[in-house]
């Protein structure tokens, strides 16, 4: 901040100090002059009543453990009262302030006039004439008004700050004034009030300030970055022994404390406060509440109110975030598919009956340095876009026919591929024919319900949704929140819904899943469990949106189905490399073209789903003679990576809570020999398969899933 040379400054404040030294004595004088009465009828028109709403404050994003998982600023500061403010601070501050401060009004005369005198004397500018009072309202004026003549040297800006100060001391005590006036003033280093600086400058609270620390952060106040102790620690220190010096003149500590404080080292222990969701510990997450918090209209009736609100506002904004699951979620991801990968992943945990979002994470750095392959884009919601799901849409189907009362032996002839016509939707709606294929060339034969969902099954679904019409699933992954990512609709009626033909994400997949472990009850996910104001108010509070979308015996069934995936006979499951020791479900999903690849899966405590895909499309960058981690991949199955990526996750996030069987028929493993007939194989491949395309000689070759 440029200041006036001393000359113009005393005759800046003699004036001021003349025309407030009238407008004071004018009630008591009768005979002043015109000047006088002038002076004072001009003073008594500015405005006596500071508005002075609440100082921005930071605010804070945290985990169901009340850990900080990220913080959202325009000012980094964290108002406290001045109990917790150490007494050696209170002390420092109005000693080299205005010693004063206590036994003049809300003016100074004396000692404004003698500040002046001061800098002519020496030259520059040495003493503040402002009193505390008049530095609070100066500071008001910058932050409430984005005011830029609150900083200039006039006769207009100084006669306003007397006026406004004047008022402000008829209104509040000078404990008050002196606890508004350390919460809002600035030093140095993104800190704003005496809270965030010691944090900033020391890694402790302002209430265990010592007086050599107090004395550090008193003496910024006047230039902080000037005396900027971590880029110009001489000068830090110099100007603390200014500070200690006037606290001994004052006999606030001895002489010989003064001297041997101001030889000891500073002592930083700097901590920063990273602000938005680069800094988050789980910034995909963050990003995901961020999005949230500025669509709610609890924060405010327009995104600009609630950008505003989040930045200055304070607020402490709880979530469903649990770092056990986080942690897990994220070490996963990143060891199975590196940052550097042409490929990501993304995977998604959800808390069955609840809707909370327990973890969200992509192997991606989150930034916007794509040298480094850092992405703001967030995967786990779905990108721009979505991702098509492959065949963990086919649950939507084996859960409508149950509803139906199909009968879990219900066969059909599934060979490679099969010609279908006479498909319709809802009303009745024609949807023509379809020509579906299975996964693989020689795989066929004759199917019952369970074999042909653990073996994942294109052709025997294809004939499964005719019969039950596309209608049916199609409601049903409505009702459990599958949307078009791009438009919010409904996804698409089409005869190939059951293999996944819409675009969706892993937070819309993990919440549908979490259904069936909730025994048919959908809840919508959310992130945001509760807002809370800077005054303890709570501004808003989130409930589940829970509502039942099928019977808990389909849910039921249907789990148990789905449990033979994962832990099934040997030779029919897709999903074994996700077996995790304890009961759970899931089913495999492959997309065409190797666009993309899943594994979703769920226990009764947890449901998380696991998106393996190229980001720039992979309908053009299919998941084919891949190199991933060490391991070659001639095609990328949701039984290999996805499946890698989930059962690290449910390790690590239900590590040390007690495994727990599902309820009722979910309890039970749908066995081969008792719902269905062996299946007939029609020219089915070896149980190897032929061998992949060889992989580069450094390389170890991967193993080649039998799934889907």
């Amino acid at each position: 901040m440029r200041t006036a040379p001393p000359m113009t400054r005393l005759l800046i404040l003699s004036v001021v100090a003349g025309l407030v030294f009238a407008a004071i004595l004018l009630p008591f004088v009768g005979g002043l002059g015109a000047f006088a009465r002038t002076a004072t009828e001009s003073f008594d028109d500015l405005p006596s009543v500071l508005k002075a709403p609440p100082p921005p404050q930071r605010t804070r994003v945290v985990a169901k453990d009340g850990s900080t998982i990220a913080t959202f600023y325009a000012q980094n500061r964290v108002s406290v009262p001045l109990a917790a403010i150490s007494k050696p601070m209170q002390k420092a501050i109005v000693d080299i302030e205005d010693a004063r401060f206590f036994d003049h009004g809300a003016i100074d005369l004396k000692g404004t006039l003698r500040a002046a005198a001061t800098d002519v004397n020496s030259g520059g500018a040495v003493q503040g004439g402002s009193t505390l009072t008049q530095q609070y309202v100066k500071n008001v004026l910058l932050y409430s008004a984005d005011d830029k003549q609150a900083t200039s040297d006039s006769i207009s800006r100084k006669l306003r700050e007397a006026r406004y100060a004047i008022g402000v001391e008829k209104r509040l005590s000078k404990n008050q004034i002196l606890d508004r006036y350390l919460n809002i003033v600035y030093f140095g280093e993104g800190a704003y009030g005496v809270e965030a600086a010691a944090r900033r400058y020391f890694g402790i609270h302002a209430a265990d300030l010592n007086v050599a620390q107090s004395a550090l952060l008193a003496g910024l106040v006047q230039s902080p970055t000037a005396y900027d102790p971590v880029l110009h620690k001489p000068q830090a220190k110099a100007r603390r022994a200014t500070v200690l010096k006037q606290m001994a003149k004052v006999h606030d500590i001895s002489p010989t404390a003064a001297t041997n404080l101001a030889a000891a080292p500073l002592k930083l222990h700097q901590t920063h406060v990273g602000d938005g969701c680069d800094s988050s510990t789980a910034p995909f997450f963050c990003d995901y509440v961020h999005r949230a918090l500025l669509l709610d209209p609890a924060l405010g009736k327009t995104r600009t109110q609630r950008e505003r609100a989040l930045m200055t506002g304070g607020l402490t904004i709880e979530t469903t975030l649990d770092p056990q699951a986080q942690q897990a979620a994220q070490a996963a991801v990143d060891k199975t598919v590196p940052p550097s990968s042409r490929i990501a992943t993304a995977v998604v945990a959800v808390q069955p009956g609840d809707g909370g979002v327990e973890a969200m994470a992509v192997d991606r750095p989150f930034g916007s340095k794509k040298k480094t392959n850092q992405t703001t884009v967030n995967l786990a919601t779905g990108g721009a876009s979505g991702f098509q799901a492959g065949s963990t849409f086919k649950m939507f189907t084996l859960a409508a026919a149950l509803g139906k009362h199909i009968p879990l032996s219900q066969t059909f002839y599934s060979p490679p591929q099969v010609h279908l016509s006479n498909f319709s939707g809802c009303n009745h709606t024609p949807l023509g024919s379809w020509a579906p294929k299975n996964a693989e060339d020689g795989e066929g034969g004759t199917f019952g319900l369970v074999r042909a969902t653990w073996e994942s099954v294109n052709t025997y679904f294809a004939q499964l949704e005719r019969k039950v019409g596309v209608c049916a699933p199609w409601q049903l992954a409505k009702k459990m929140g599958i949307t078009e990512i791009t438009t919010g609709g409904p996804p698409s009626q089409v005869p190939a819904f059951t293999l996944g033909s819409d675009d969706t994400s892993p937070l819309q997949v993990s919440s549908a899943y979490a259904t069936l472990a909730a025994n048919g009850r959908y809840c919508k996910p959310y992130g945001v469990a509760r807002i809370t104001a800077s005054n303890g108010h709570v501004i808003q509070g989130s409930h589940p949106q829970c509502n039942r979308v099928m019977s808990t015996h389909t849910a039921q069934v249907t789990t148990s189905i789905l449990r033979g995936v994962i832990d099934g006979p040997d030779s029919a499951r897709t999903g074994a490399s996700a077996t995790i020791h304890r009961p759970a479900a899931g089913k495999t999903g492959t997309t065409d073209s190797f666009a993309a690849a899943w594994f979703t899966g769920f226990t009764p405590q947890l449901a998380a789903s696991v998106w393996v895909g190229d980001p720039r499309g992979g309908a053009s960058h299919p998941l084919t003679n891949l190199n991933v981690g060490g391991r070659f991949f001639s095609h990328v199955y949701g039984a290999d990576l996805p499946a890698s990526v989930w059962r690290a996750t449910m390790l690590g996030a239900l590590a040390g809570k007690p495994p727990l069987n599902f309820d009722g028929a979910a309890a039970h493993i749908a066995q081969d020999s008792t719902f269905v007939p062996k299946p007939v194989i029609v020219s089915r491949p070896p149980k190897h398969h032929a061998p992949a395309p060889k992989p580069p000689k450094h390389l170890p070759p991967g193993h080649r899933p039998h799934g889907h």
